[in-house]
């Protein structure tokens, strides 16, 4: 395990702990999240060696990796998924001129296959065997292996995505320098990631699937994905609540918390979830943030 002497976004070393949950799906270890004192960002701490987080990626949960259409919530998450393809295509071509796009992780392809089909010139980067290969092989997609951004130059996509990929970065500000490279002066950077001021959040507490410990390594707010953005250049330039994910996260909170989805119980929650963001008493279970690049 490797502890965290200063927090990622701001440098200080005063940290509390916030929130003490646990690994439902794999380990079932106990993990802490700590919170900066003096910018509110939360994150893992300590954290597994990097060289270990494969271990605790082994799961049912991670649909996205394997495509699996057995029982009714894999069969209700297909159904949104198709949906949500449809939607972040159409955000990606109205929010940016694109011509050259980087989906990174890429999962098994179907967002960027989507963005070929209207003649989006993509790459693709999946770090799972699995869902890389089902890709490559389903839709003859160009999708690397390799993680390291460093190996694009400077300048050459107008766009770059991270569907819920932030979370699970180790040196955030690392990679956030290196996409400030890659992208074009004003290209366009489109970040999912969940967040912890949703009323779903605090319905659940420890249980919240969102946290995803430890594979989750950074846990963000709309204050603090700003800030950290904000820091190396970015300009926010416009917000997206994710209103399906209130539901999805619902479900796995239940089971976390009772051994049972209740799917009853999670539509409510959900409904409710949202509802409390669109009237303004707390935030979407995930956002989507939209930055432009200045340099």
């Amino acid at each position: 395990m490797k502890k965290i002497k200063q927090c990622p976004i701001c440098k200080s070393k005063k940290q509390n702990t916030f929130l003490k949950s646990r690994d439902y799906s794999v380990s079932k270890k106990d993990f802490t999240i700590v919170k900066c004192i003096d910018c509110k960002f939360l994150f893992t701490n300590p954290r597994p060696e990097e060289r270990d987080m494969g271990d605790y990626y082994i799961s049912d949960n991670y649909i996205s990796h394997t495509n699996n259409k057995k029982g009714l919530f894999n069969y209700l998450y297909q159904i949104v998924r198709k949906h949500a393809i449809v939607t972040k295509t159409k955000l990606l071509i109205n929010t940016s001129a694109t011509r050259n796009h980087l989906d990174i992780g890429c999962g098994t392809g179907e967002f960027i296959n989507s963005c070929v089909k209207r003649n989006i010139n993509c790459i693709g980067i999946e770090p799972s065997r699995i869902a890389r290969e089902k890709a490559i092989n389903n839709y003859k997609l160009n999708v690397k292996a390799d993680t390291d951004l460093n190996q694009f130059k400077n300048n050459s996509f107008d766009s770059v995505s991270m569907w819920h990929v932030l979370e699970h970065i180790y040196d955030i500000n690392n990679t956030i320098s290196c996409l400030k490279n890659i992208i074009r002066e004003e290209g366009t950077l489109i970040v999912a990631v969940p967040n912890h001021k949703s009323l779903d959040a605090k319905i659940y507490k420890k249980y919240w699937a969102a946290w995803d410990l430890p594979i989750h390594l950074n846990h963000f707010s709309p204050l603090t994905i700003n800030r950290l953005l904000k820091n190396h250049g970015f300009k926010l330039e416009k917000k997206i609540g994710m209103k399906f994910d209130a539901f999805y996260v619902a479900l796995l909170s239940n089971e976390y918390k009772s051994g049972n989805k209740q799917f009853i119980k999670a539509f409510t929650i959900g409904i409710l979830s949202n509802l409390s963001a669109i009237l303004g008493f707390s935030q979407y279970s995930s956002t989507i943030y939209i930055f432009s690049n200045k340099k």
